[in-house]
């Protein structure tokens, strides 16, 4: 079932909106909690649920775009987080479209590959490459509990990507 061009286009918005919201709540000082070292990076969780449920047509731009806000606070090299961001979810976008339907197991798997492919590369080519004391410790300290903490929310965003793309679908049959 399509959706009209009217209901896409306000899908898309929203799903704009919400990663706006995820970037604001990530990025403001004191906002999502912090477990010692790790913190809850909602973009994304979020991004990946987005990422199953759009498939393969625009997947990377959401990838391109959520990379984009990320390199807007990062310190590292401009550009990174769009790049690797987009070629994940370029991968999520297509093997969902071709492979997988969009269901709770498969948003854990595949939003739990973009969040451990994310930070883990992120952590090999900024800190493990510049052979940085400790890099392992910062791994397991750090970045690995970040991941696995960011993995608890795909289950609520999900949900919610799910309940969003259902009320658009609703609003074409009536």
């Amino acid at each position: 079932m399509k959706l009209t061009k009217k209901n896409e286009i306000k899908k898309h918005i929203v799903w704009v909106l919400l990663l706006c919201a995820a970037f604001l709540m990530q990025t403001t000082y004191g906002f999502m909690p912090h477990i010692f070292h790790a913190k809850l990076l909602p973009l994304l969780p979020l991004l990946g649920c987005i990422c199953m449920a759009e498939k393969e047509k625009c997947a990377p731009w959401y990838g391109l775009f959520c990379g984009l806000l990320m390199d807007v606070t990062s310190p590292s090299m401009v550009g990174y987080n769009a790049l690797i961001l987009m070629l994940i979810c370029t991968f999520i976008g297509w093997v969902s479209t071709n492979y997988l339907r969009n269901t709770l197991l498969t948003n854990l798997v595949m939003g739990s590959v973009l969040i451990f492919l994310g930070q883990s590369l992120y952590w090999l080519f900024f800190i493990e490459f510049k052979q940085t004391d400790g890099a392992g410790l910062v791994y397991l300290t750090v970045f690995l509990p970040t991941i696995l903490m960011n993995m608890i929310l795909i289950i609520p965003f999900f949900f919610l990507v799910l309940a969003i793309g259902r009320k658009f679908k609703k609003e074409e049959q009536v």
